[in-house]
Parts: C-alpha cells; sequence; structure tokens
C-alpha cells in the first residue's frame, strides 16, 4: 500500500489549531484554482442533527485562511516564517442547513491581486487580502462567508 501524503496545510492546521484537528478538518483539494476543506458532519452537528453554525464559518474561514498560507508558505527568512495571518473582518450568510458533511471551498484570487497583495507587503510590511468562501452541499451554496486576511512581517 502506498503512503498518504498530508498536505501541508492540514498538518499546520492539526497542529497549529486544536479546533480545526476537533472538527476533523482535511483537505480534499489544493490546485491552482481553490483550495477546498471538508470536516465530517458528527463532530460538527448541532442538536437539530444539521451542520453547527460555528463549524460552517469556521471552515469557511479556514478555507481563507488556507489561501493565504499558501500564498505565504515560500515567503521565509530562514527556517522559520517571518510573517504572521489573521483575520481582519468576516461576514457570514447563512442560506440553508446543511445536512451532511461540510465542504469549504475558496478559490485563489487572480493574479492582479496577488500581485498587488504582494507588492504592498513588501513596500509596508502589511497587507490585507479579501476572499470568499462557500459552503457547498449538492452543489448549492450554504454559507458564502466574505473576509479579510491581514498579513503582517
Amino acid at each position: 500500500m502506498k503512503p498518504v501524503k498530508i498536505p501541508a496545510f492540514e498538518h499546520f492546521l492539526h497542529e497549529m489549531i486544536p479546533l480545526a484537528k476537533a472538527m476533523d478538518v482535511g483537505v480534499e483539494v489544493s490546485d491552482a484554482h481553490a483550495l477546498v476543506l471538508t470536516a465530517p458532519k458528527e463532530p460538527n452537528k448541532n442538536s437539530l442533527n444539521t451542520a453547527f453554525g460555528g463549524s460552517l464559518v469556521s471552515l469557511a474561514t479556514l478555507a481563507g485562511y488556507g489561501v493565504v498560507w499558501e500564498l505565504m508558505r515560500d515567503e521565509k527568512d530562514g527556517a522559520k516564517p517571518t510573517w504572521h495571518i489573521v483575520v481582519k473582518e468576516s461576514r457570514a450568510a447563512y442560506r440553508r442547513p446543511v445536512i451532511g458533511d461540510l465542504r469549504a471551498i475558496c478559490e485563489r484570487p487572480a493574479q492582479a491581486a496577488v500581485a498587488e497583495f504582494k507588492e504592498a507587503l513588501a513596500r509596508y510590511g502589511k497587507a490585507k487580502l479579501k476572499l470568499r468562501a462557500r459552503v457547498i452541499e449538492s452543489g448549492q451554496t450554504a454559507v458564502d462567508v466574505t473576509a479579510a486576511f491581514v498579513v503582517t512581517r
């Protein structure tokens, strides 16, 4: 049996963000287009046997965080990263309950937005990137989250 490689971001989440480990967050897809995170329903359900709203917004926020983390992963000065990522603001719209497992998608920003972000970071030591992540079930958006992430050196 061939060993399965755990994506670096998934490893980071489980080691550095205890909530992500408790939610059992996993990386389904990390490619040039998007980052897709998943979490099973069981540890994330509410008293109505649907997904808990806090878990839904957390998974979407983590998807956005992951996009920024992956943008910054190669920006190191020595062995340790010299930057920090924080969520400055976010807004969530809950459109429908999630009955099954959780799945959040955050599309990667356009190259122009990435270039502007990295230029601001190089110039000021701080930059902000706004991203949209969605929790999807059966092809429909259940939760829509827009968040601004700030990176500082």
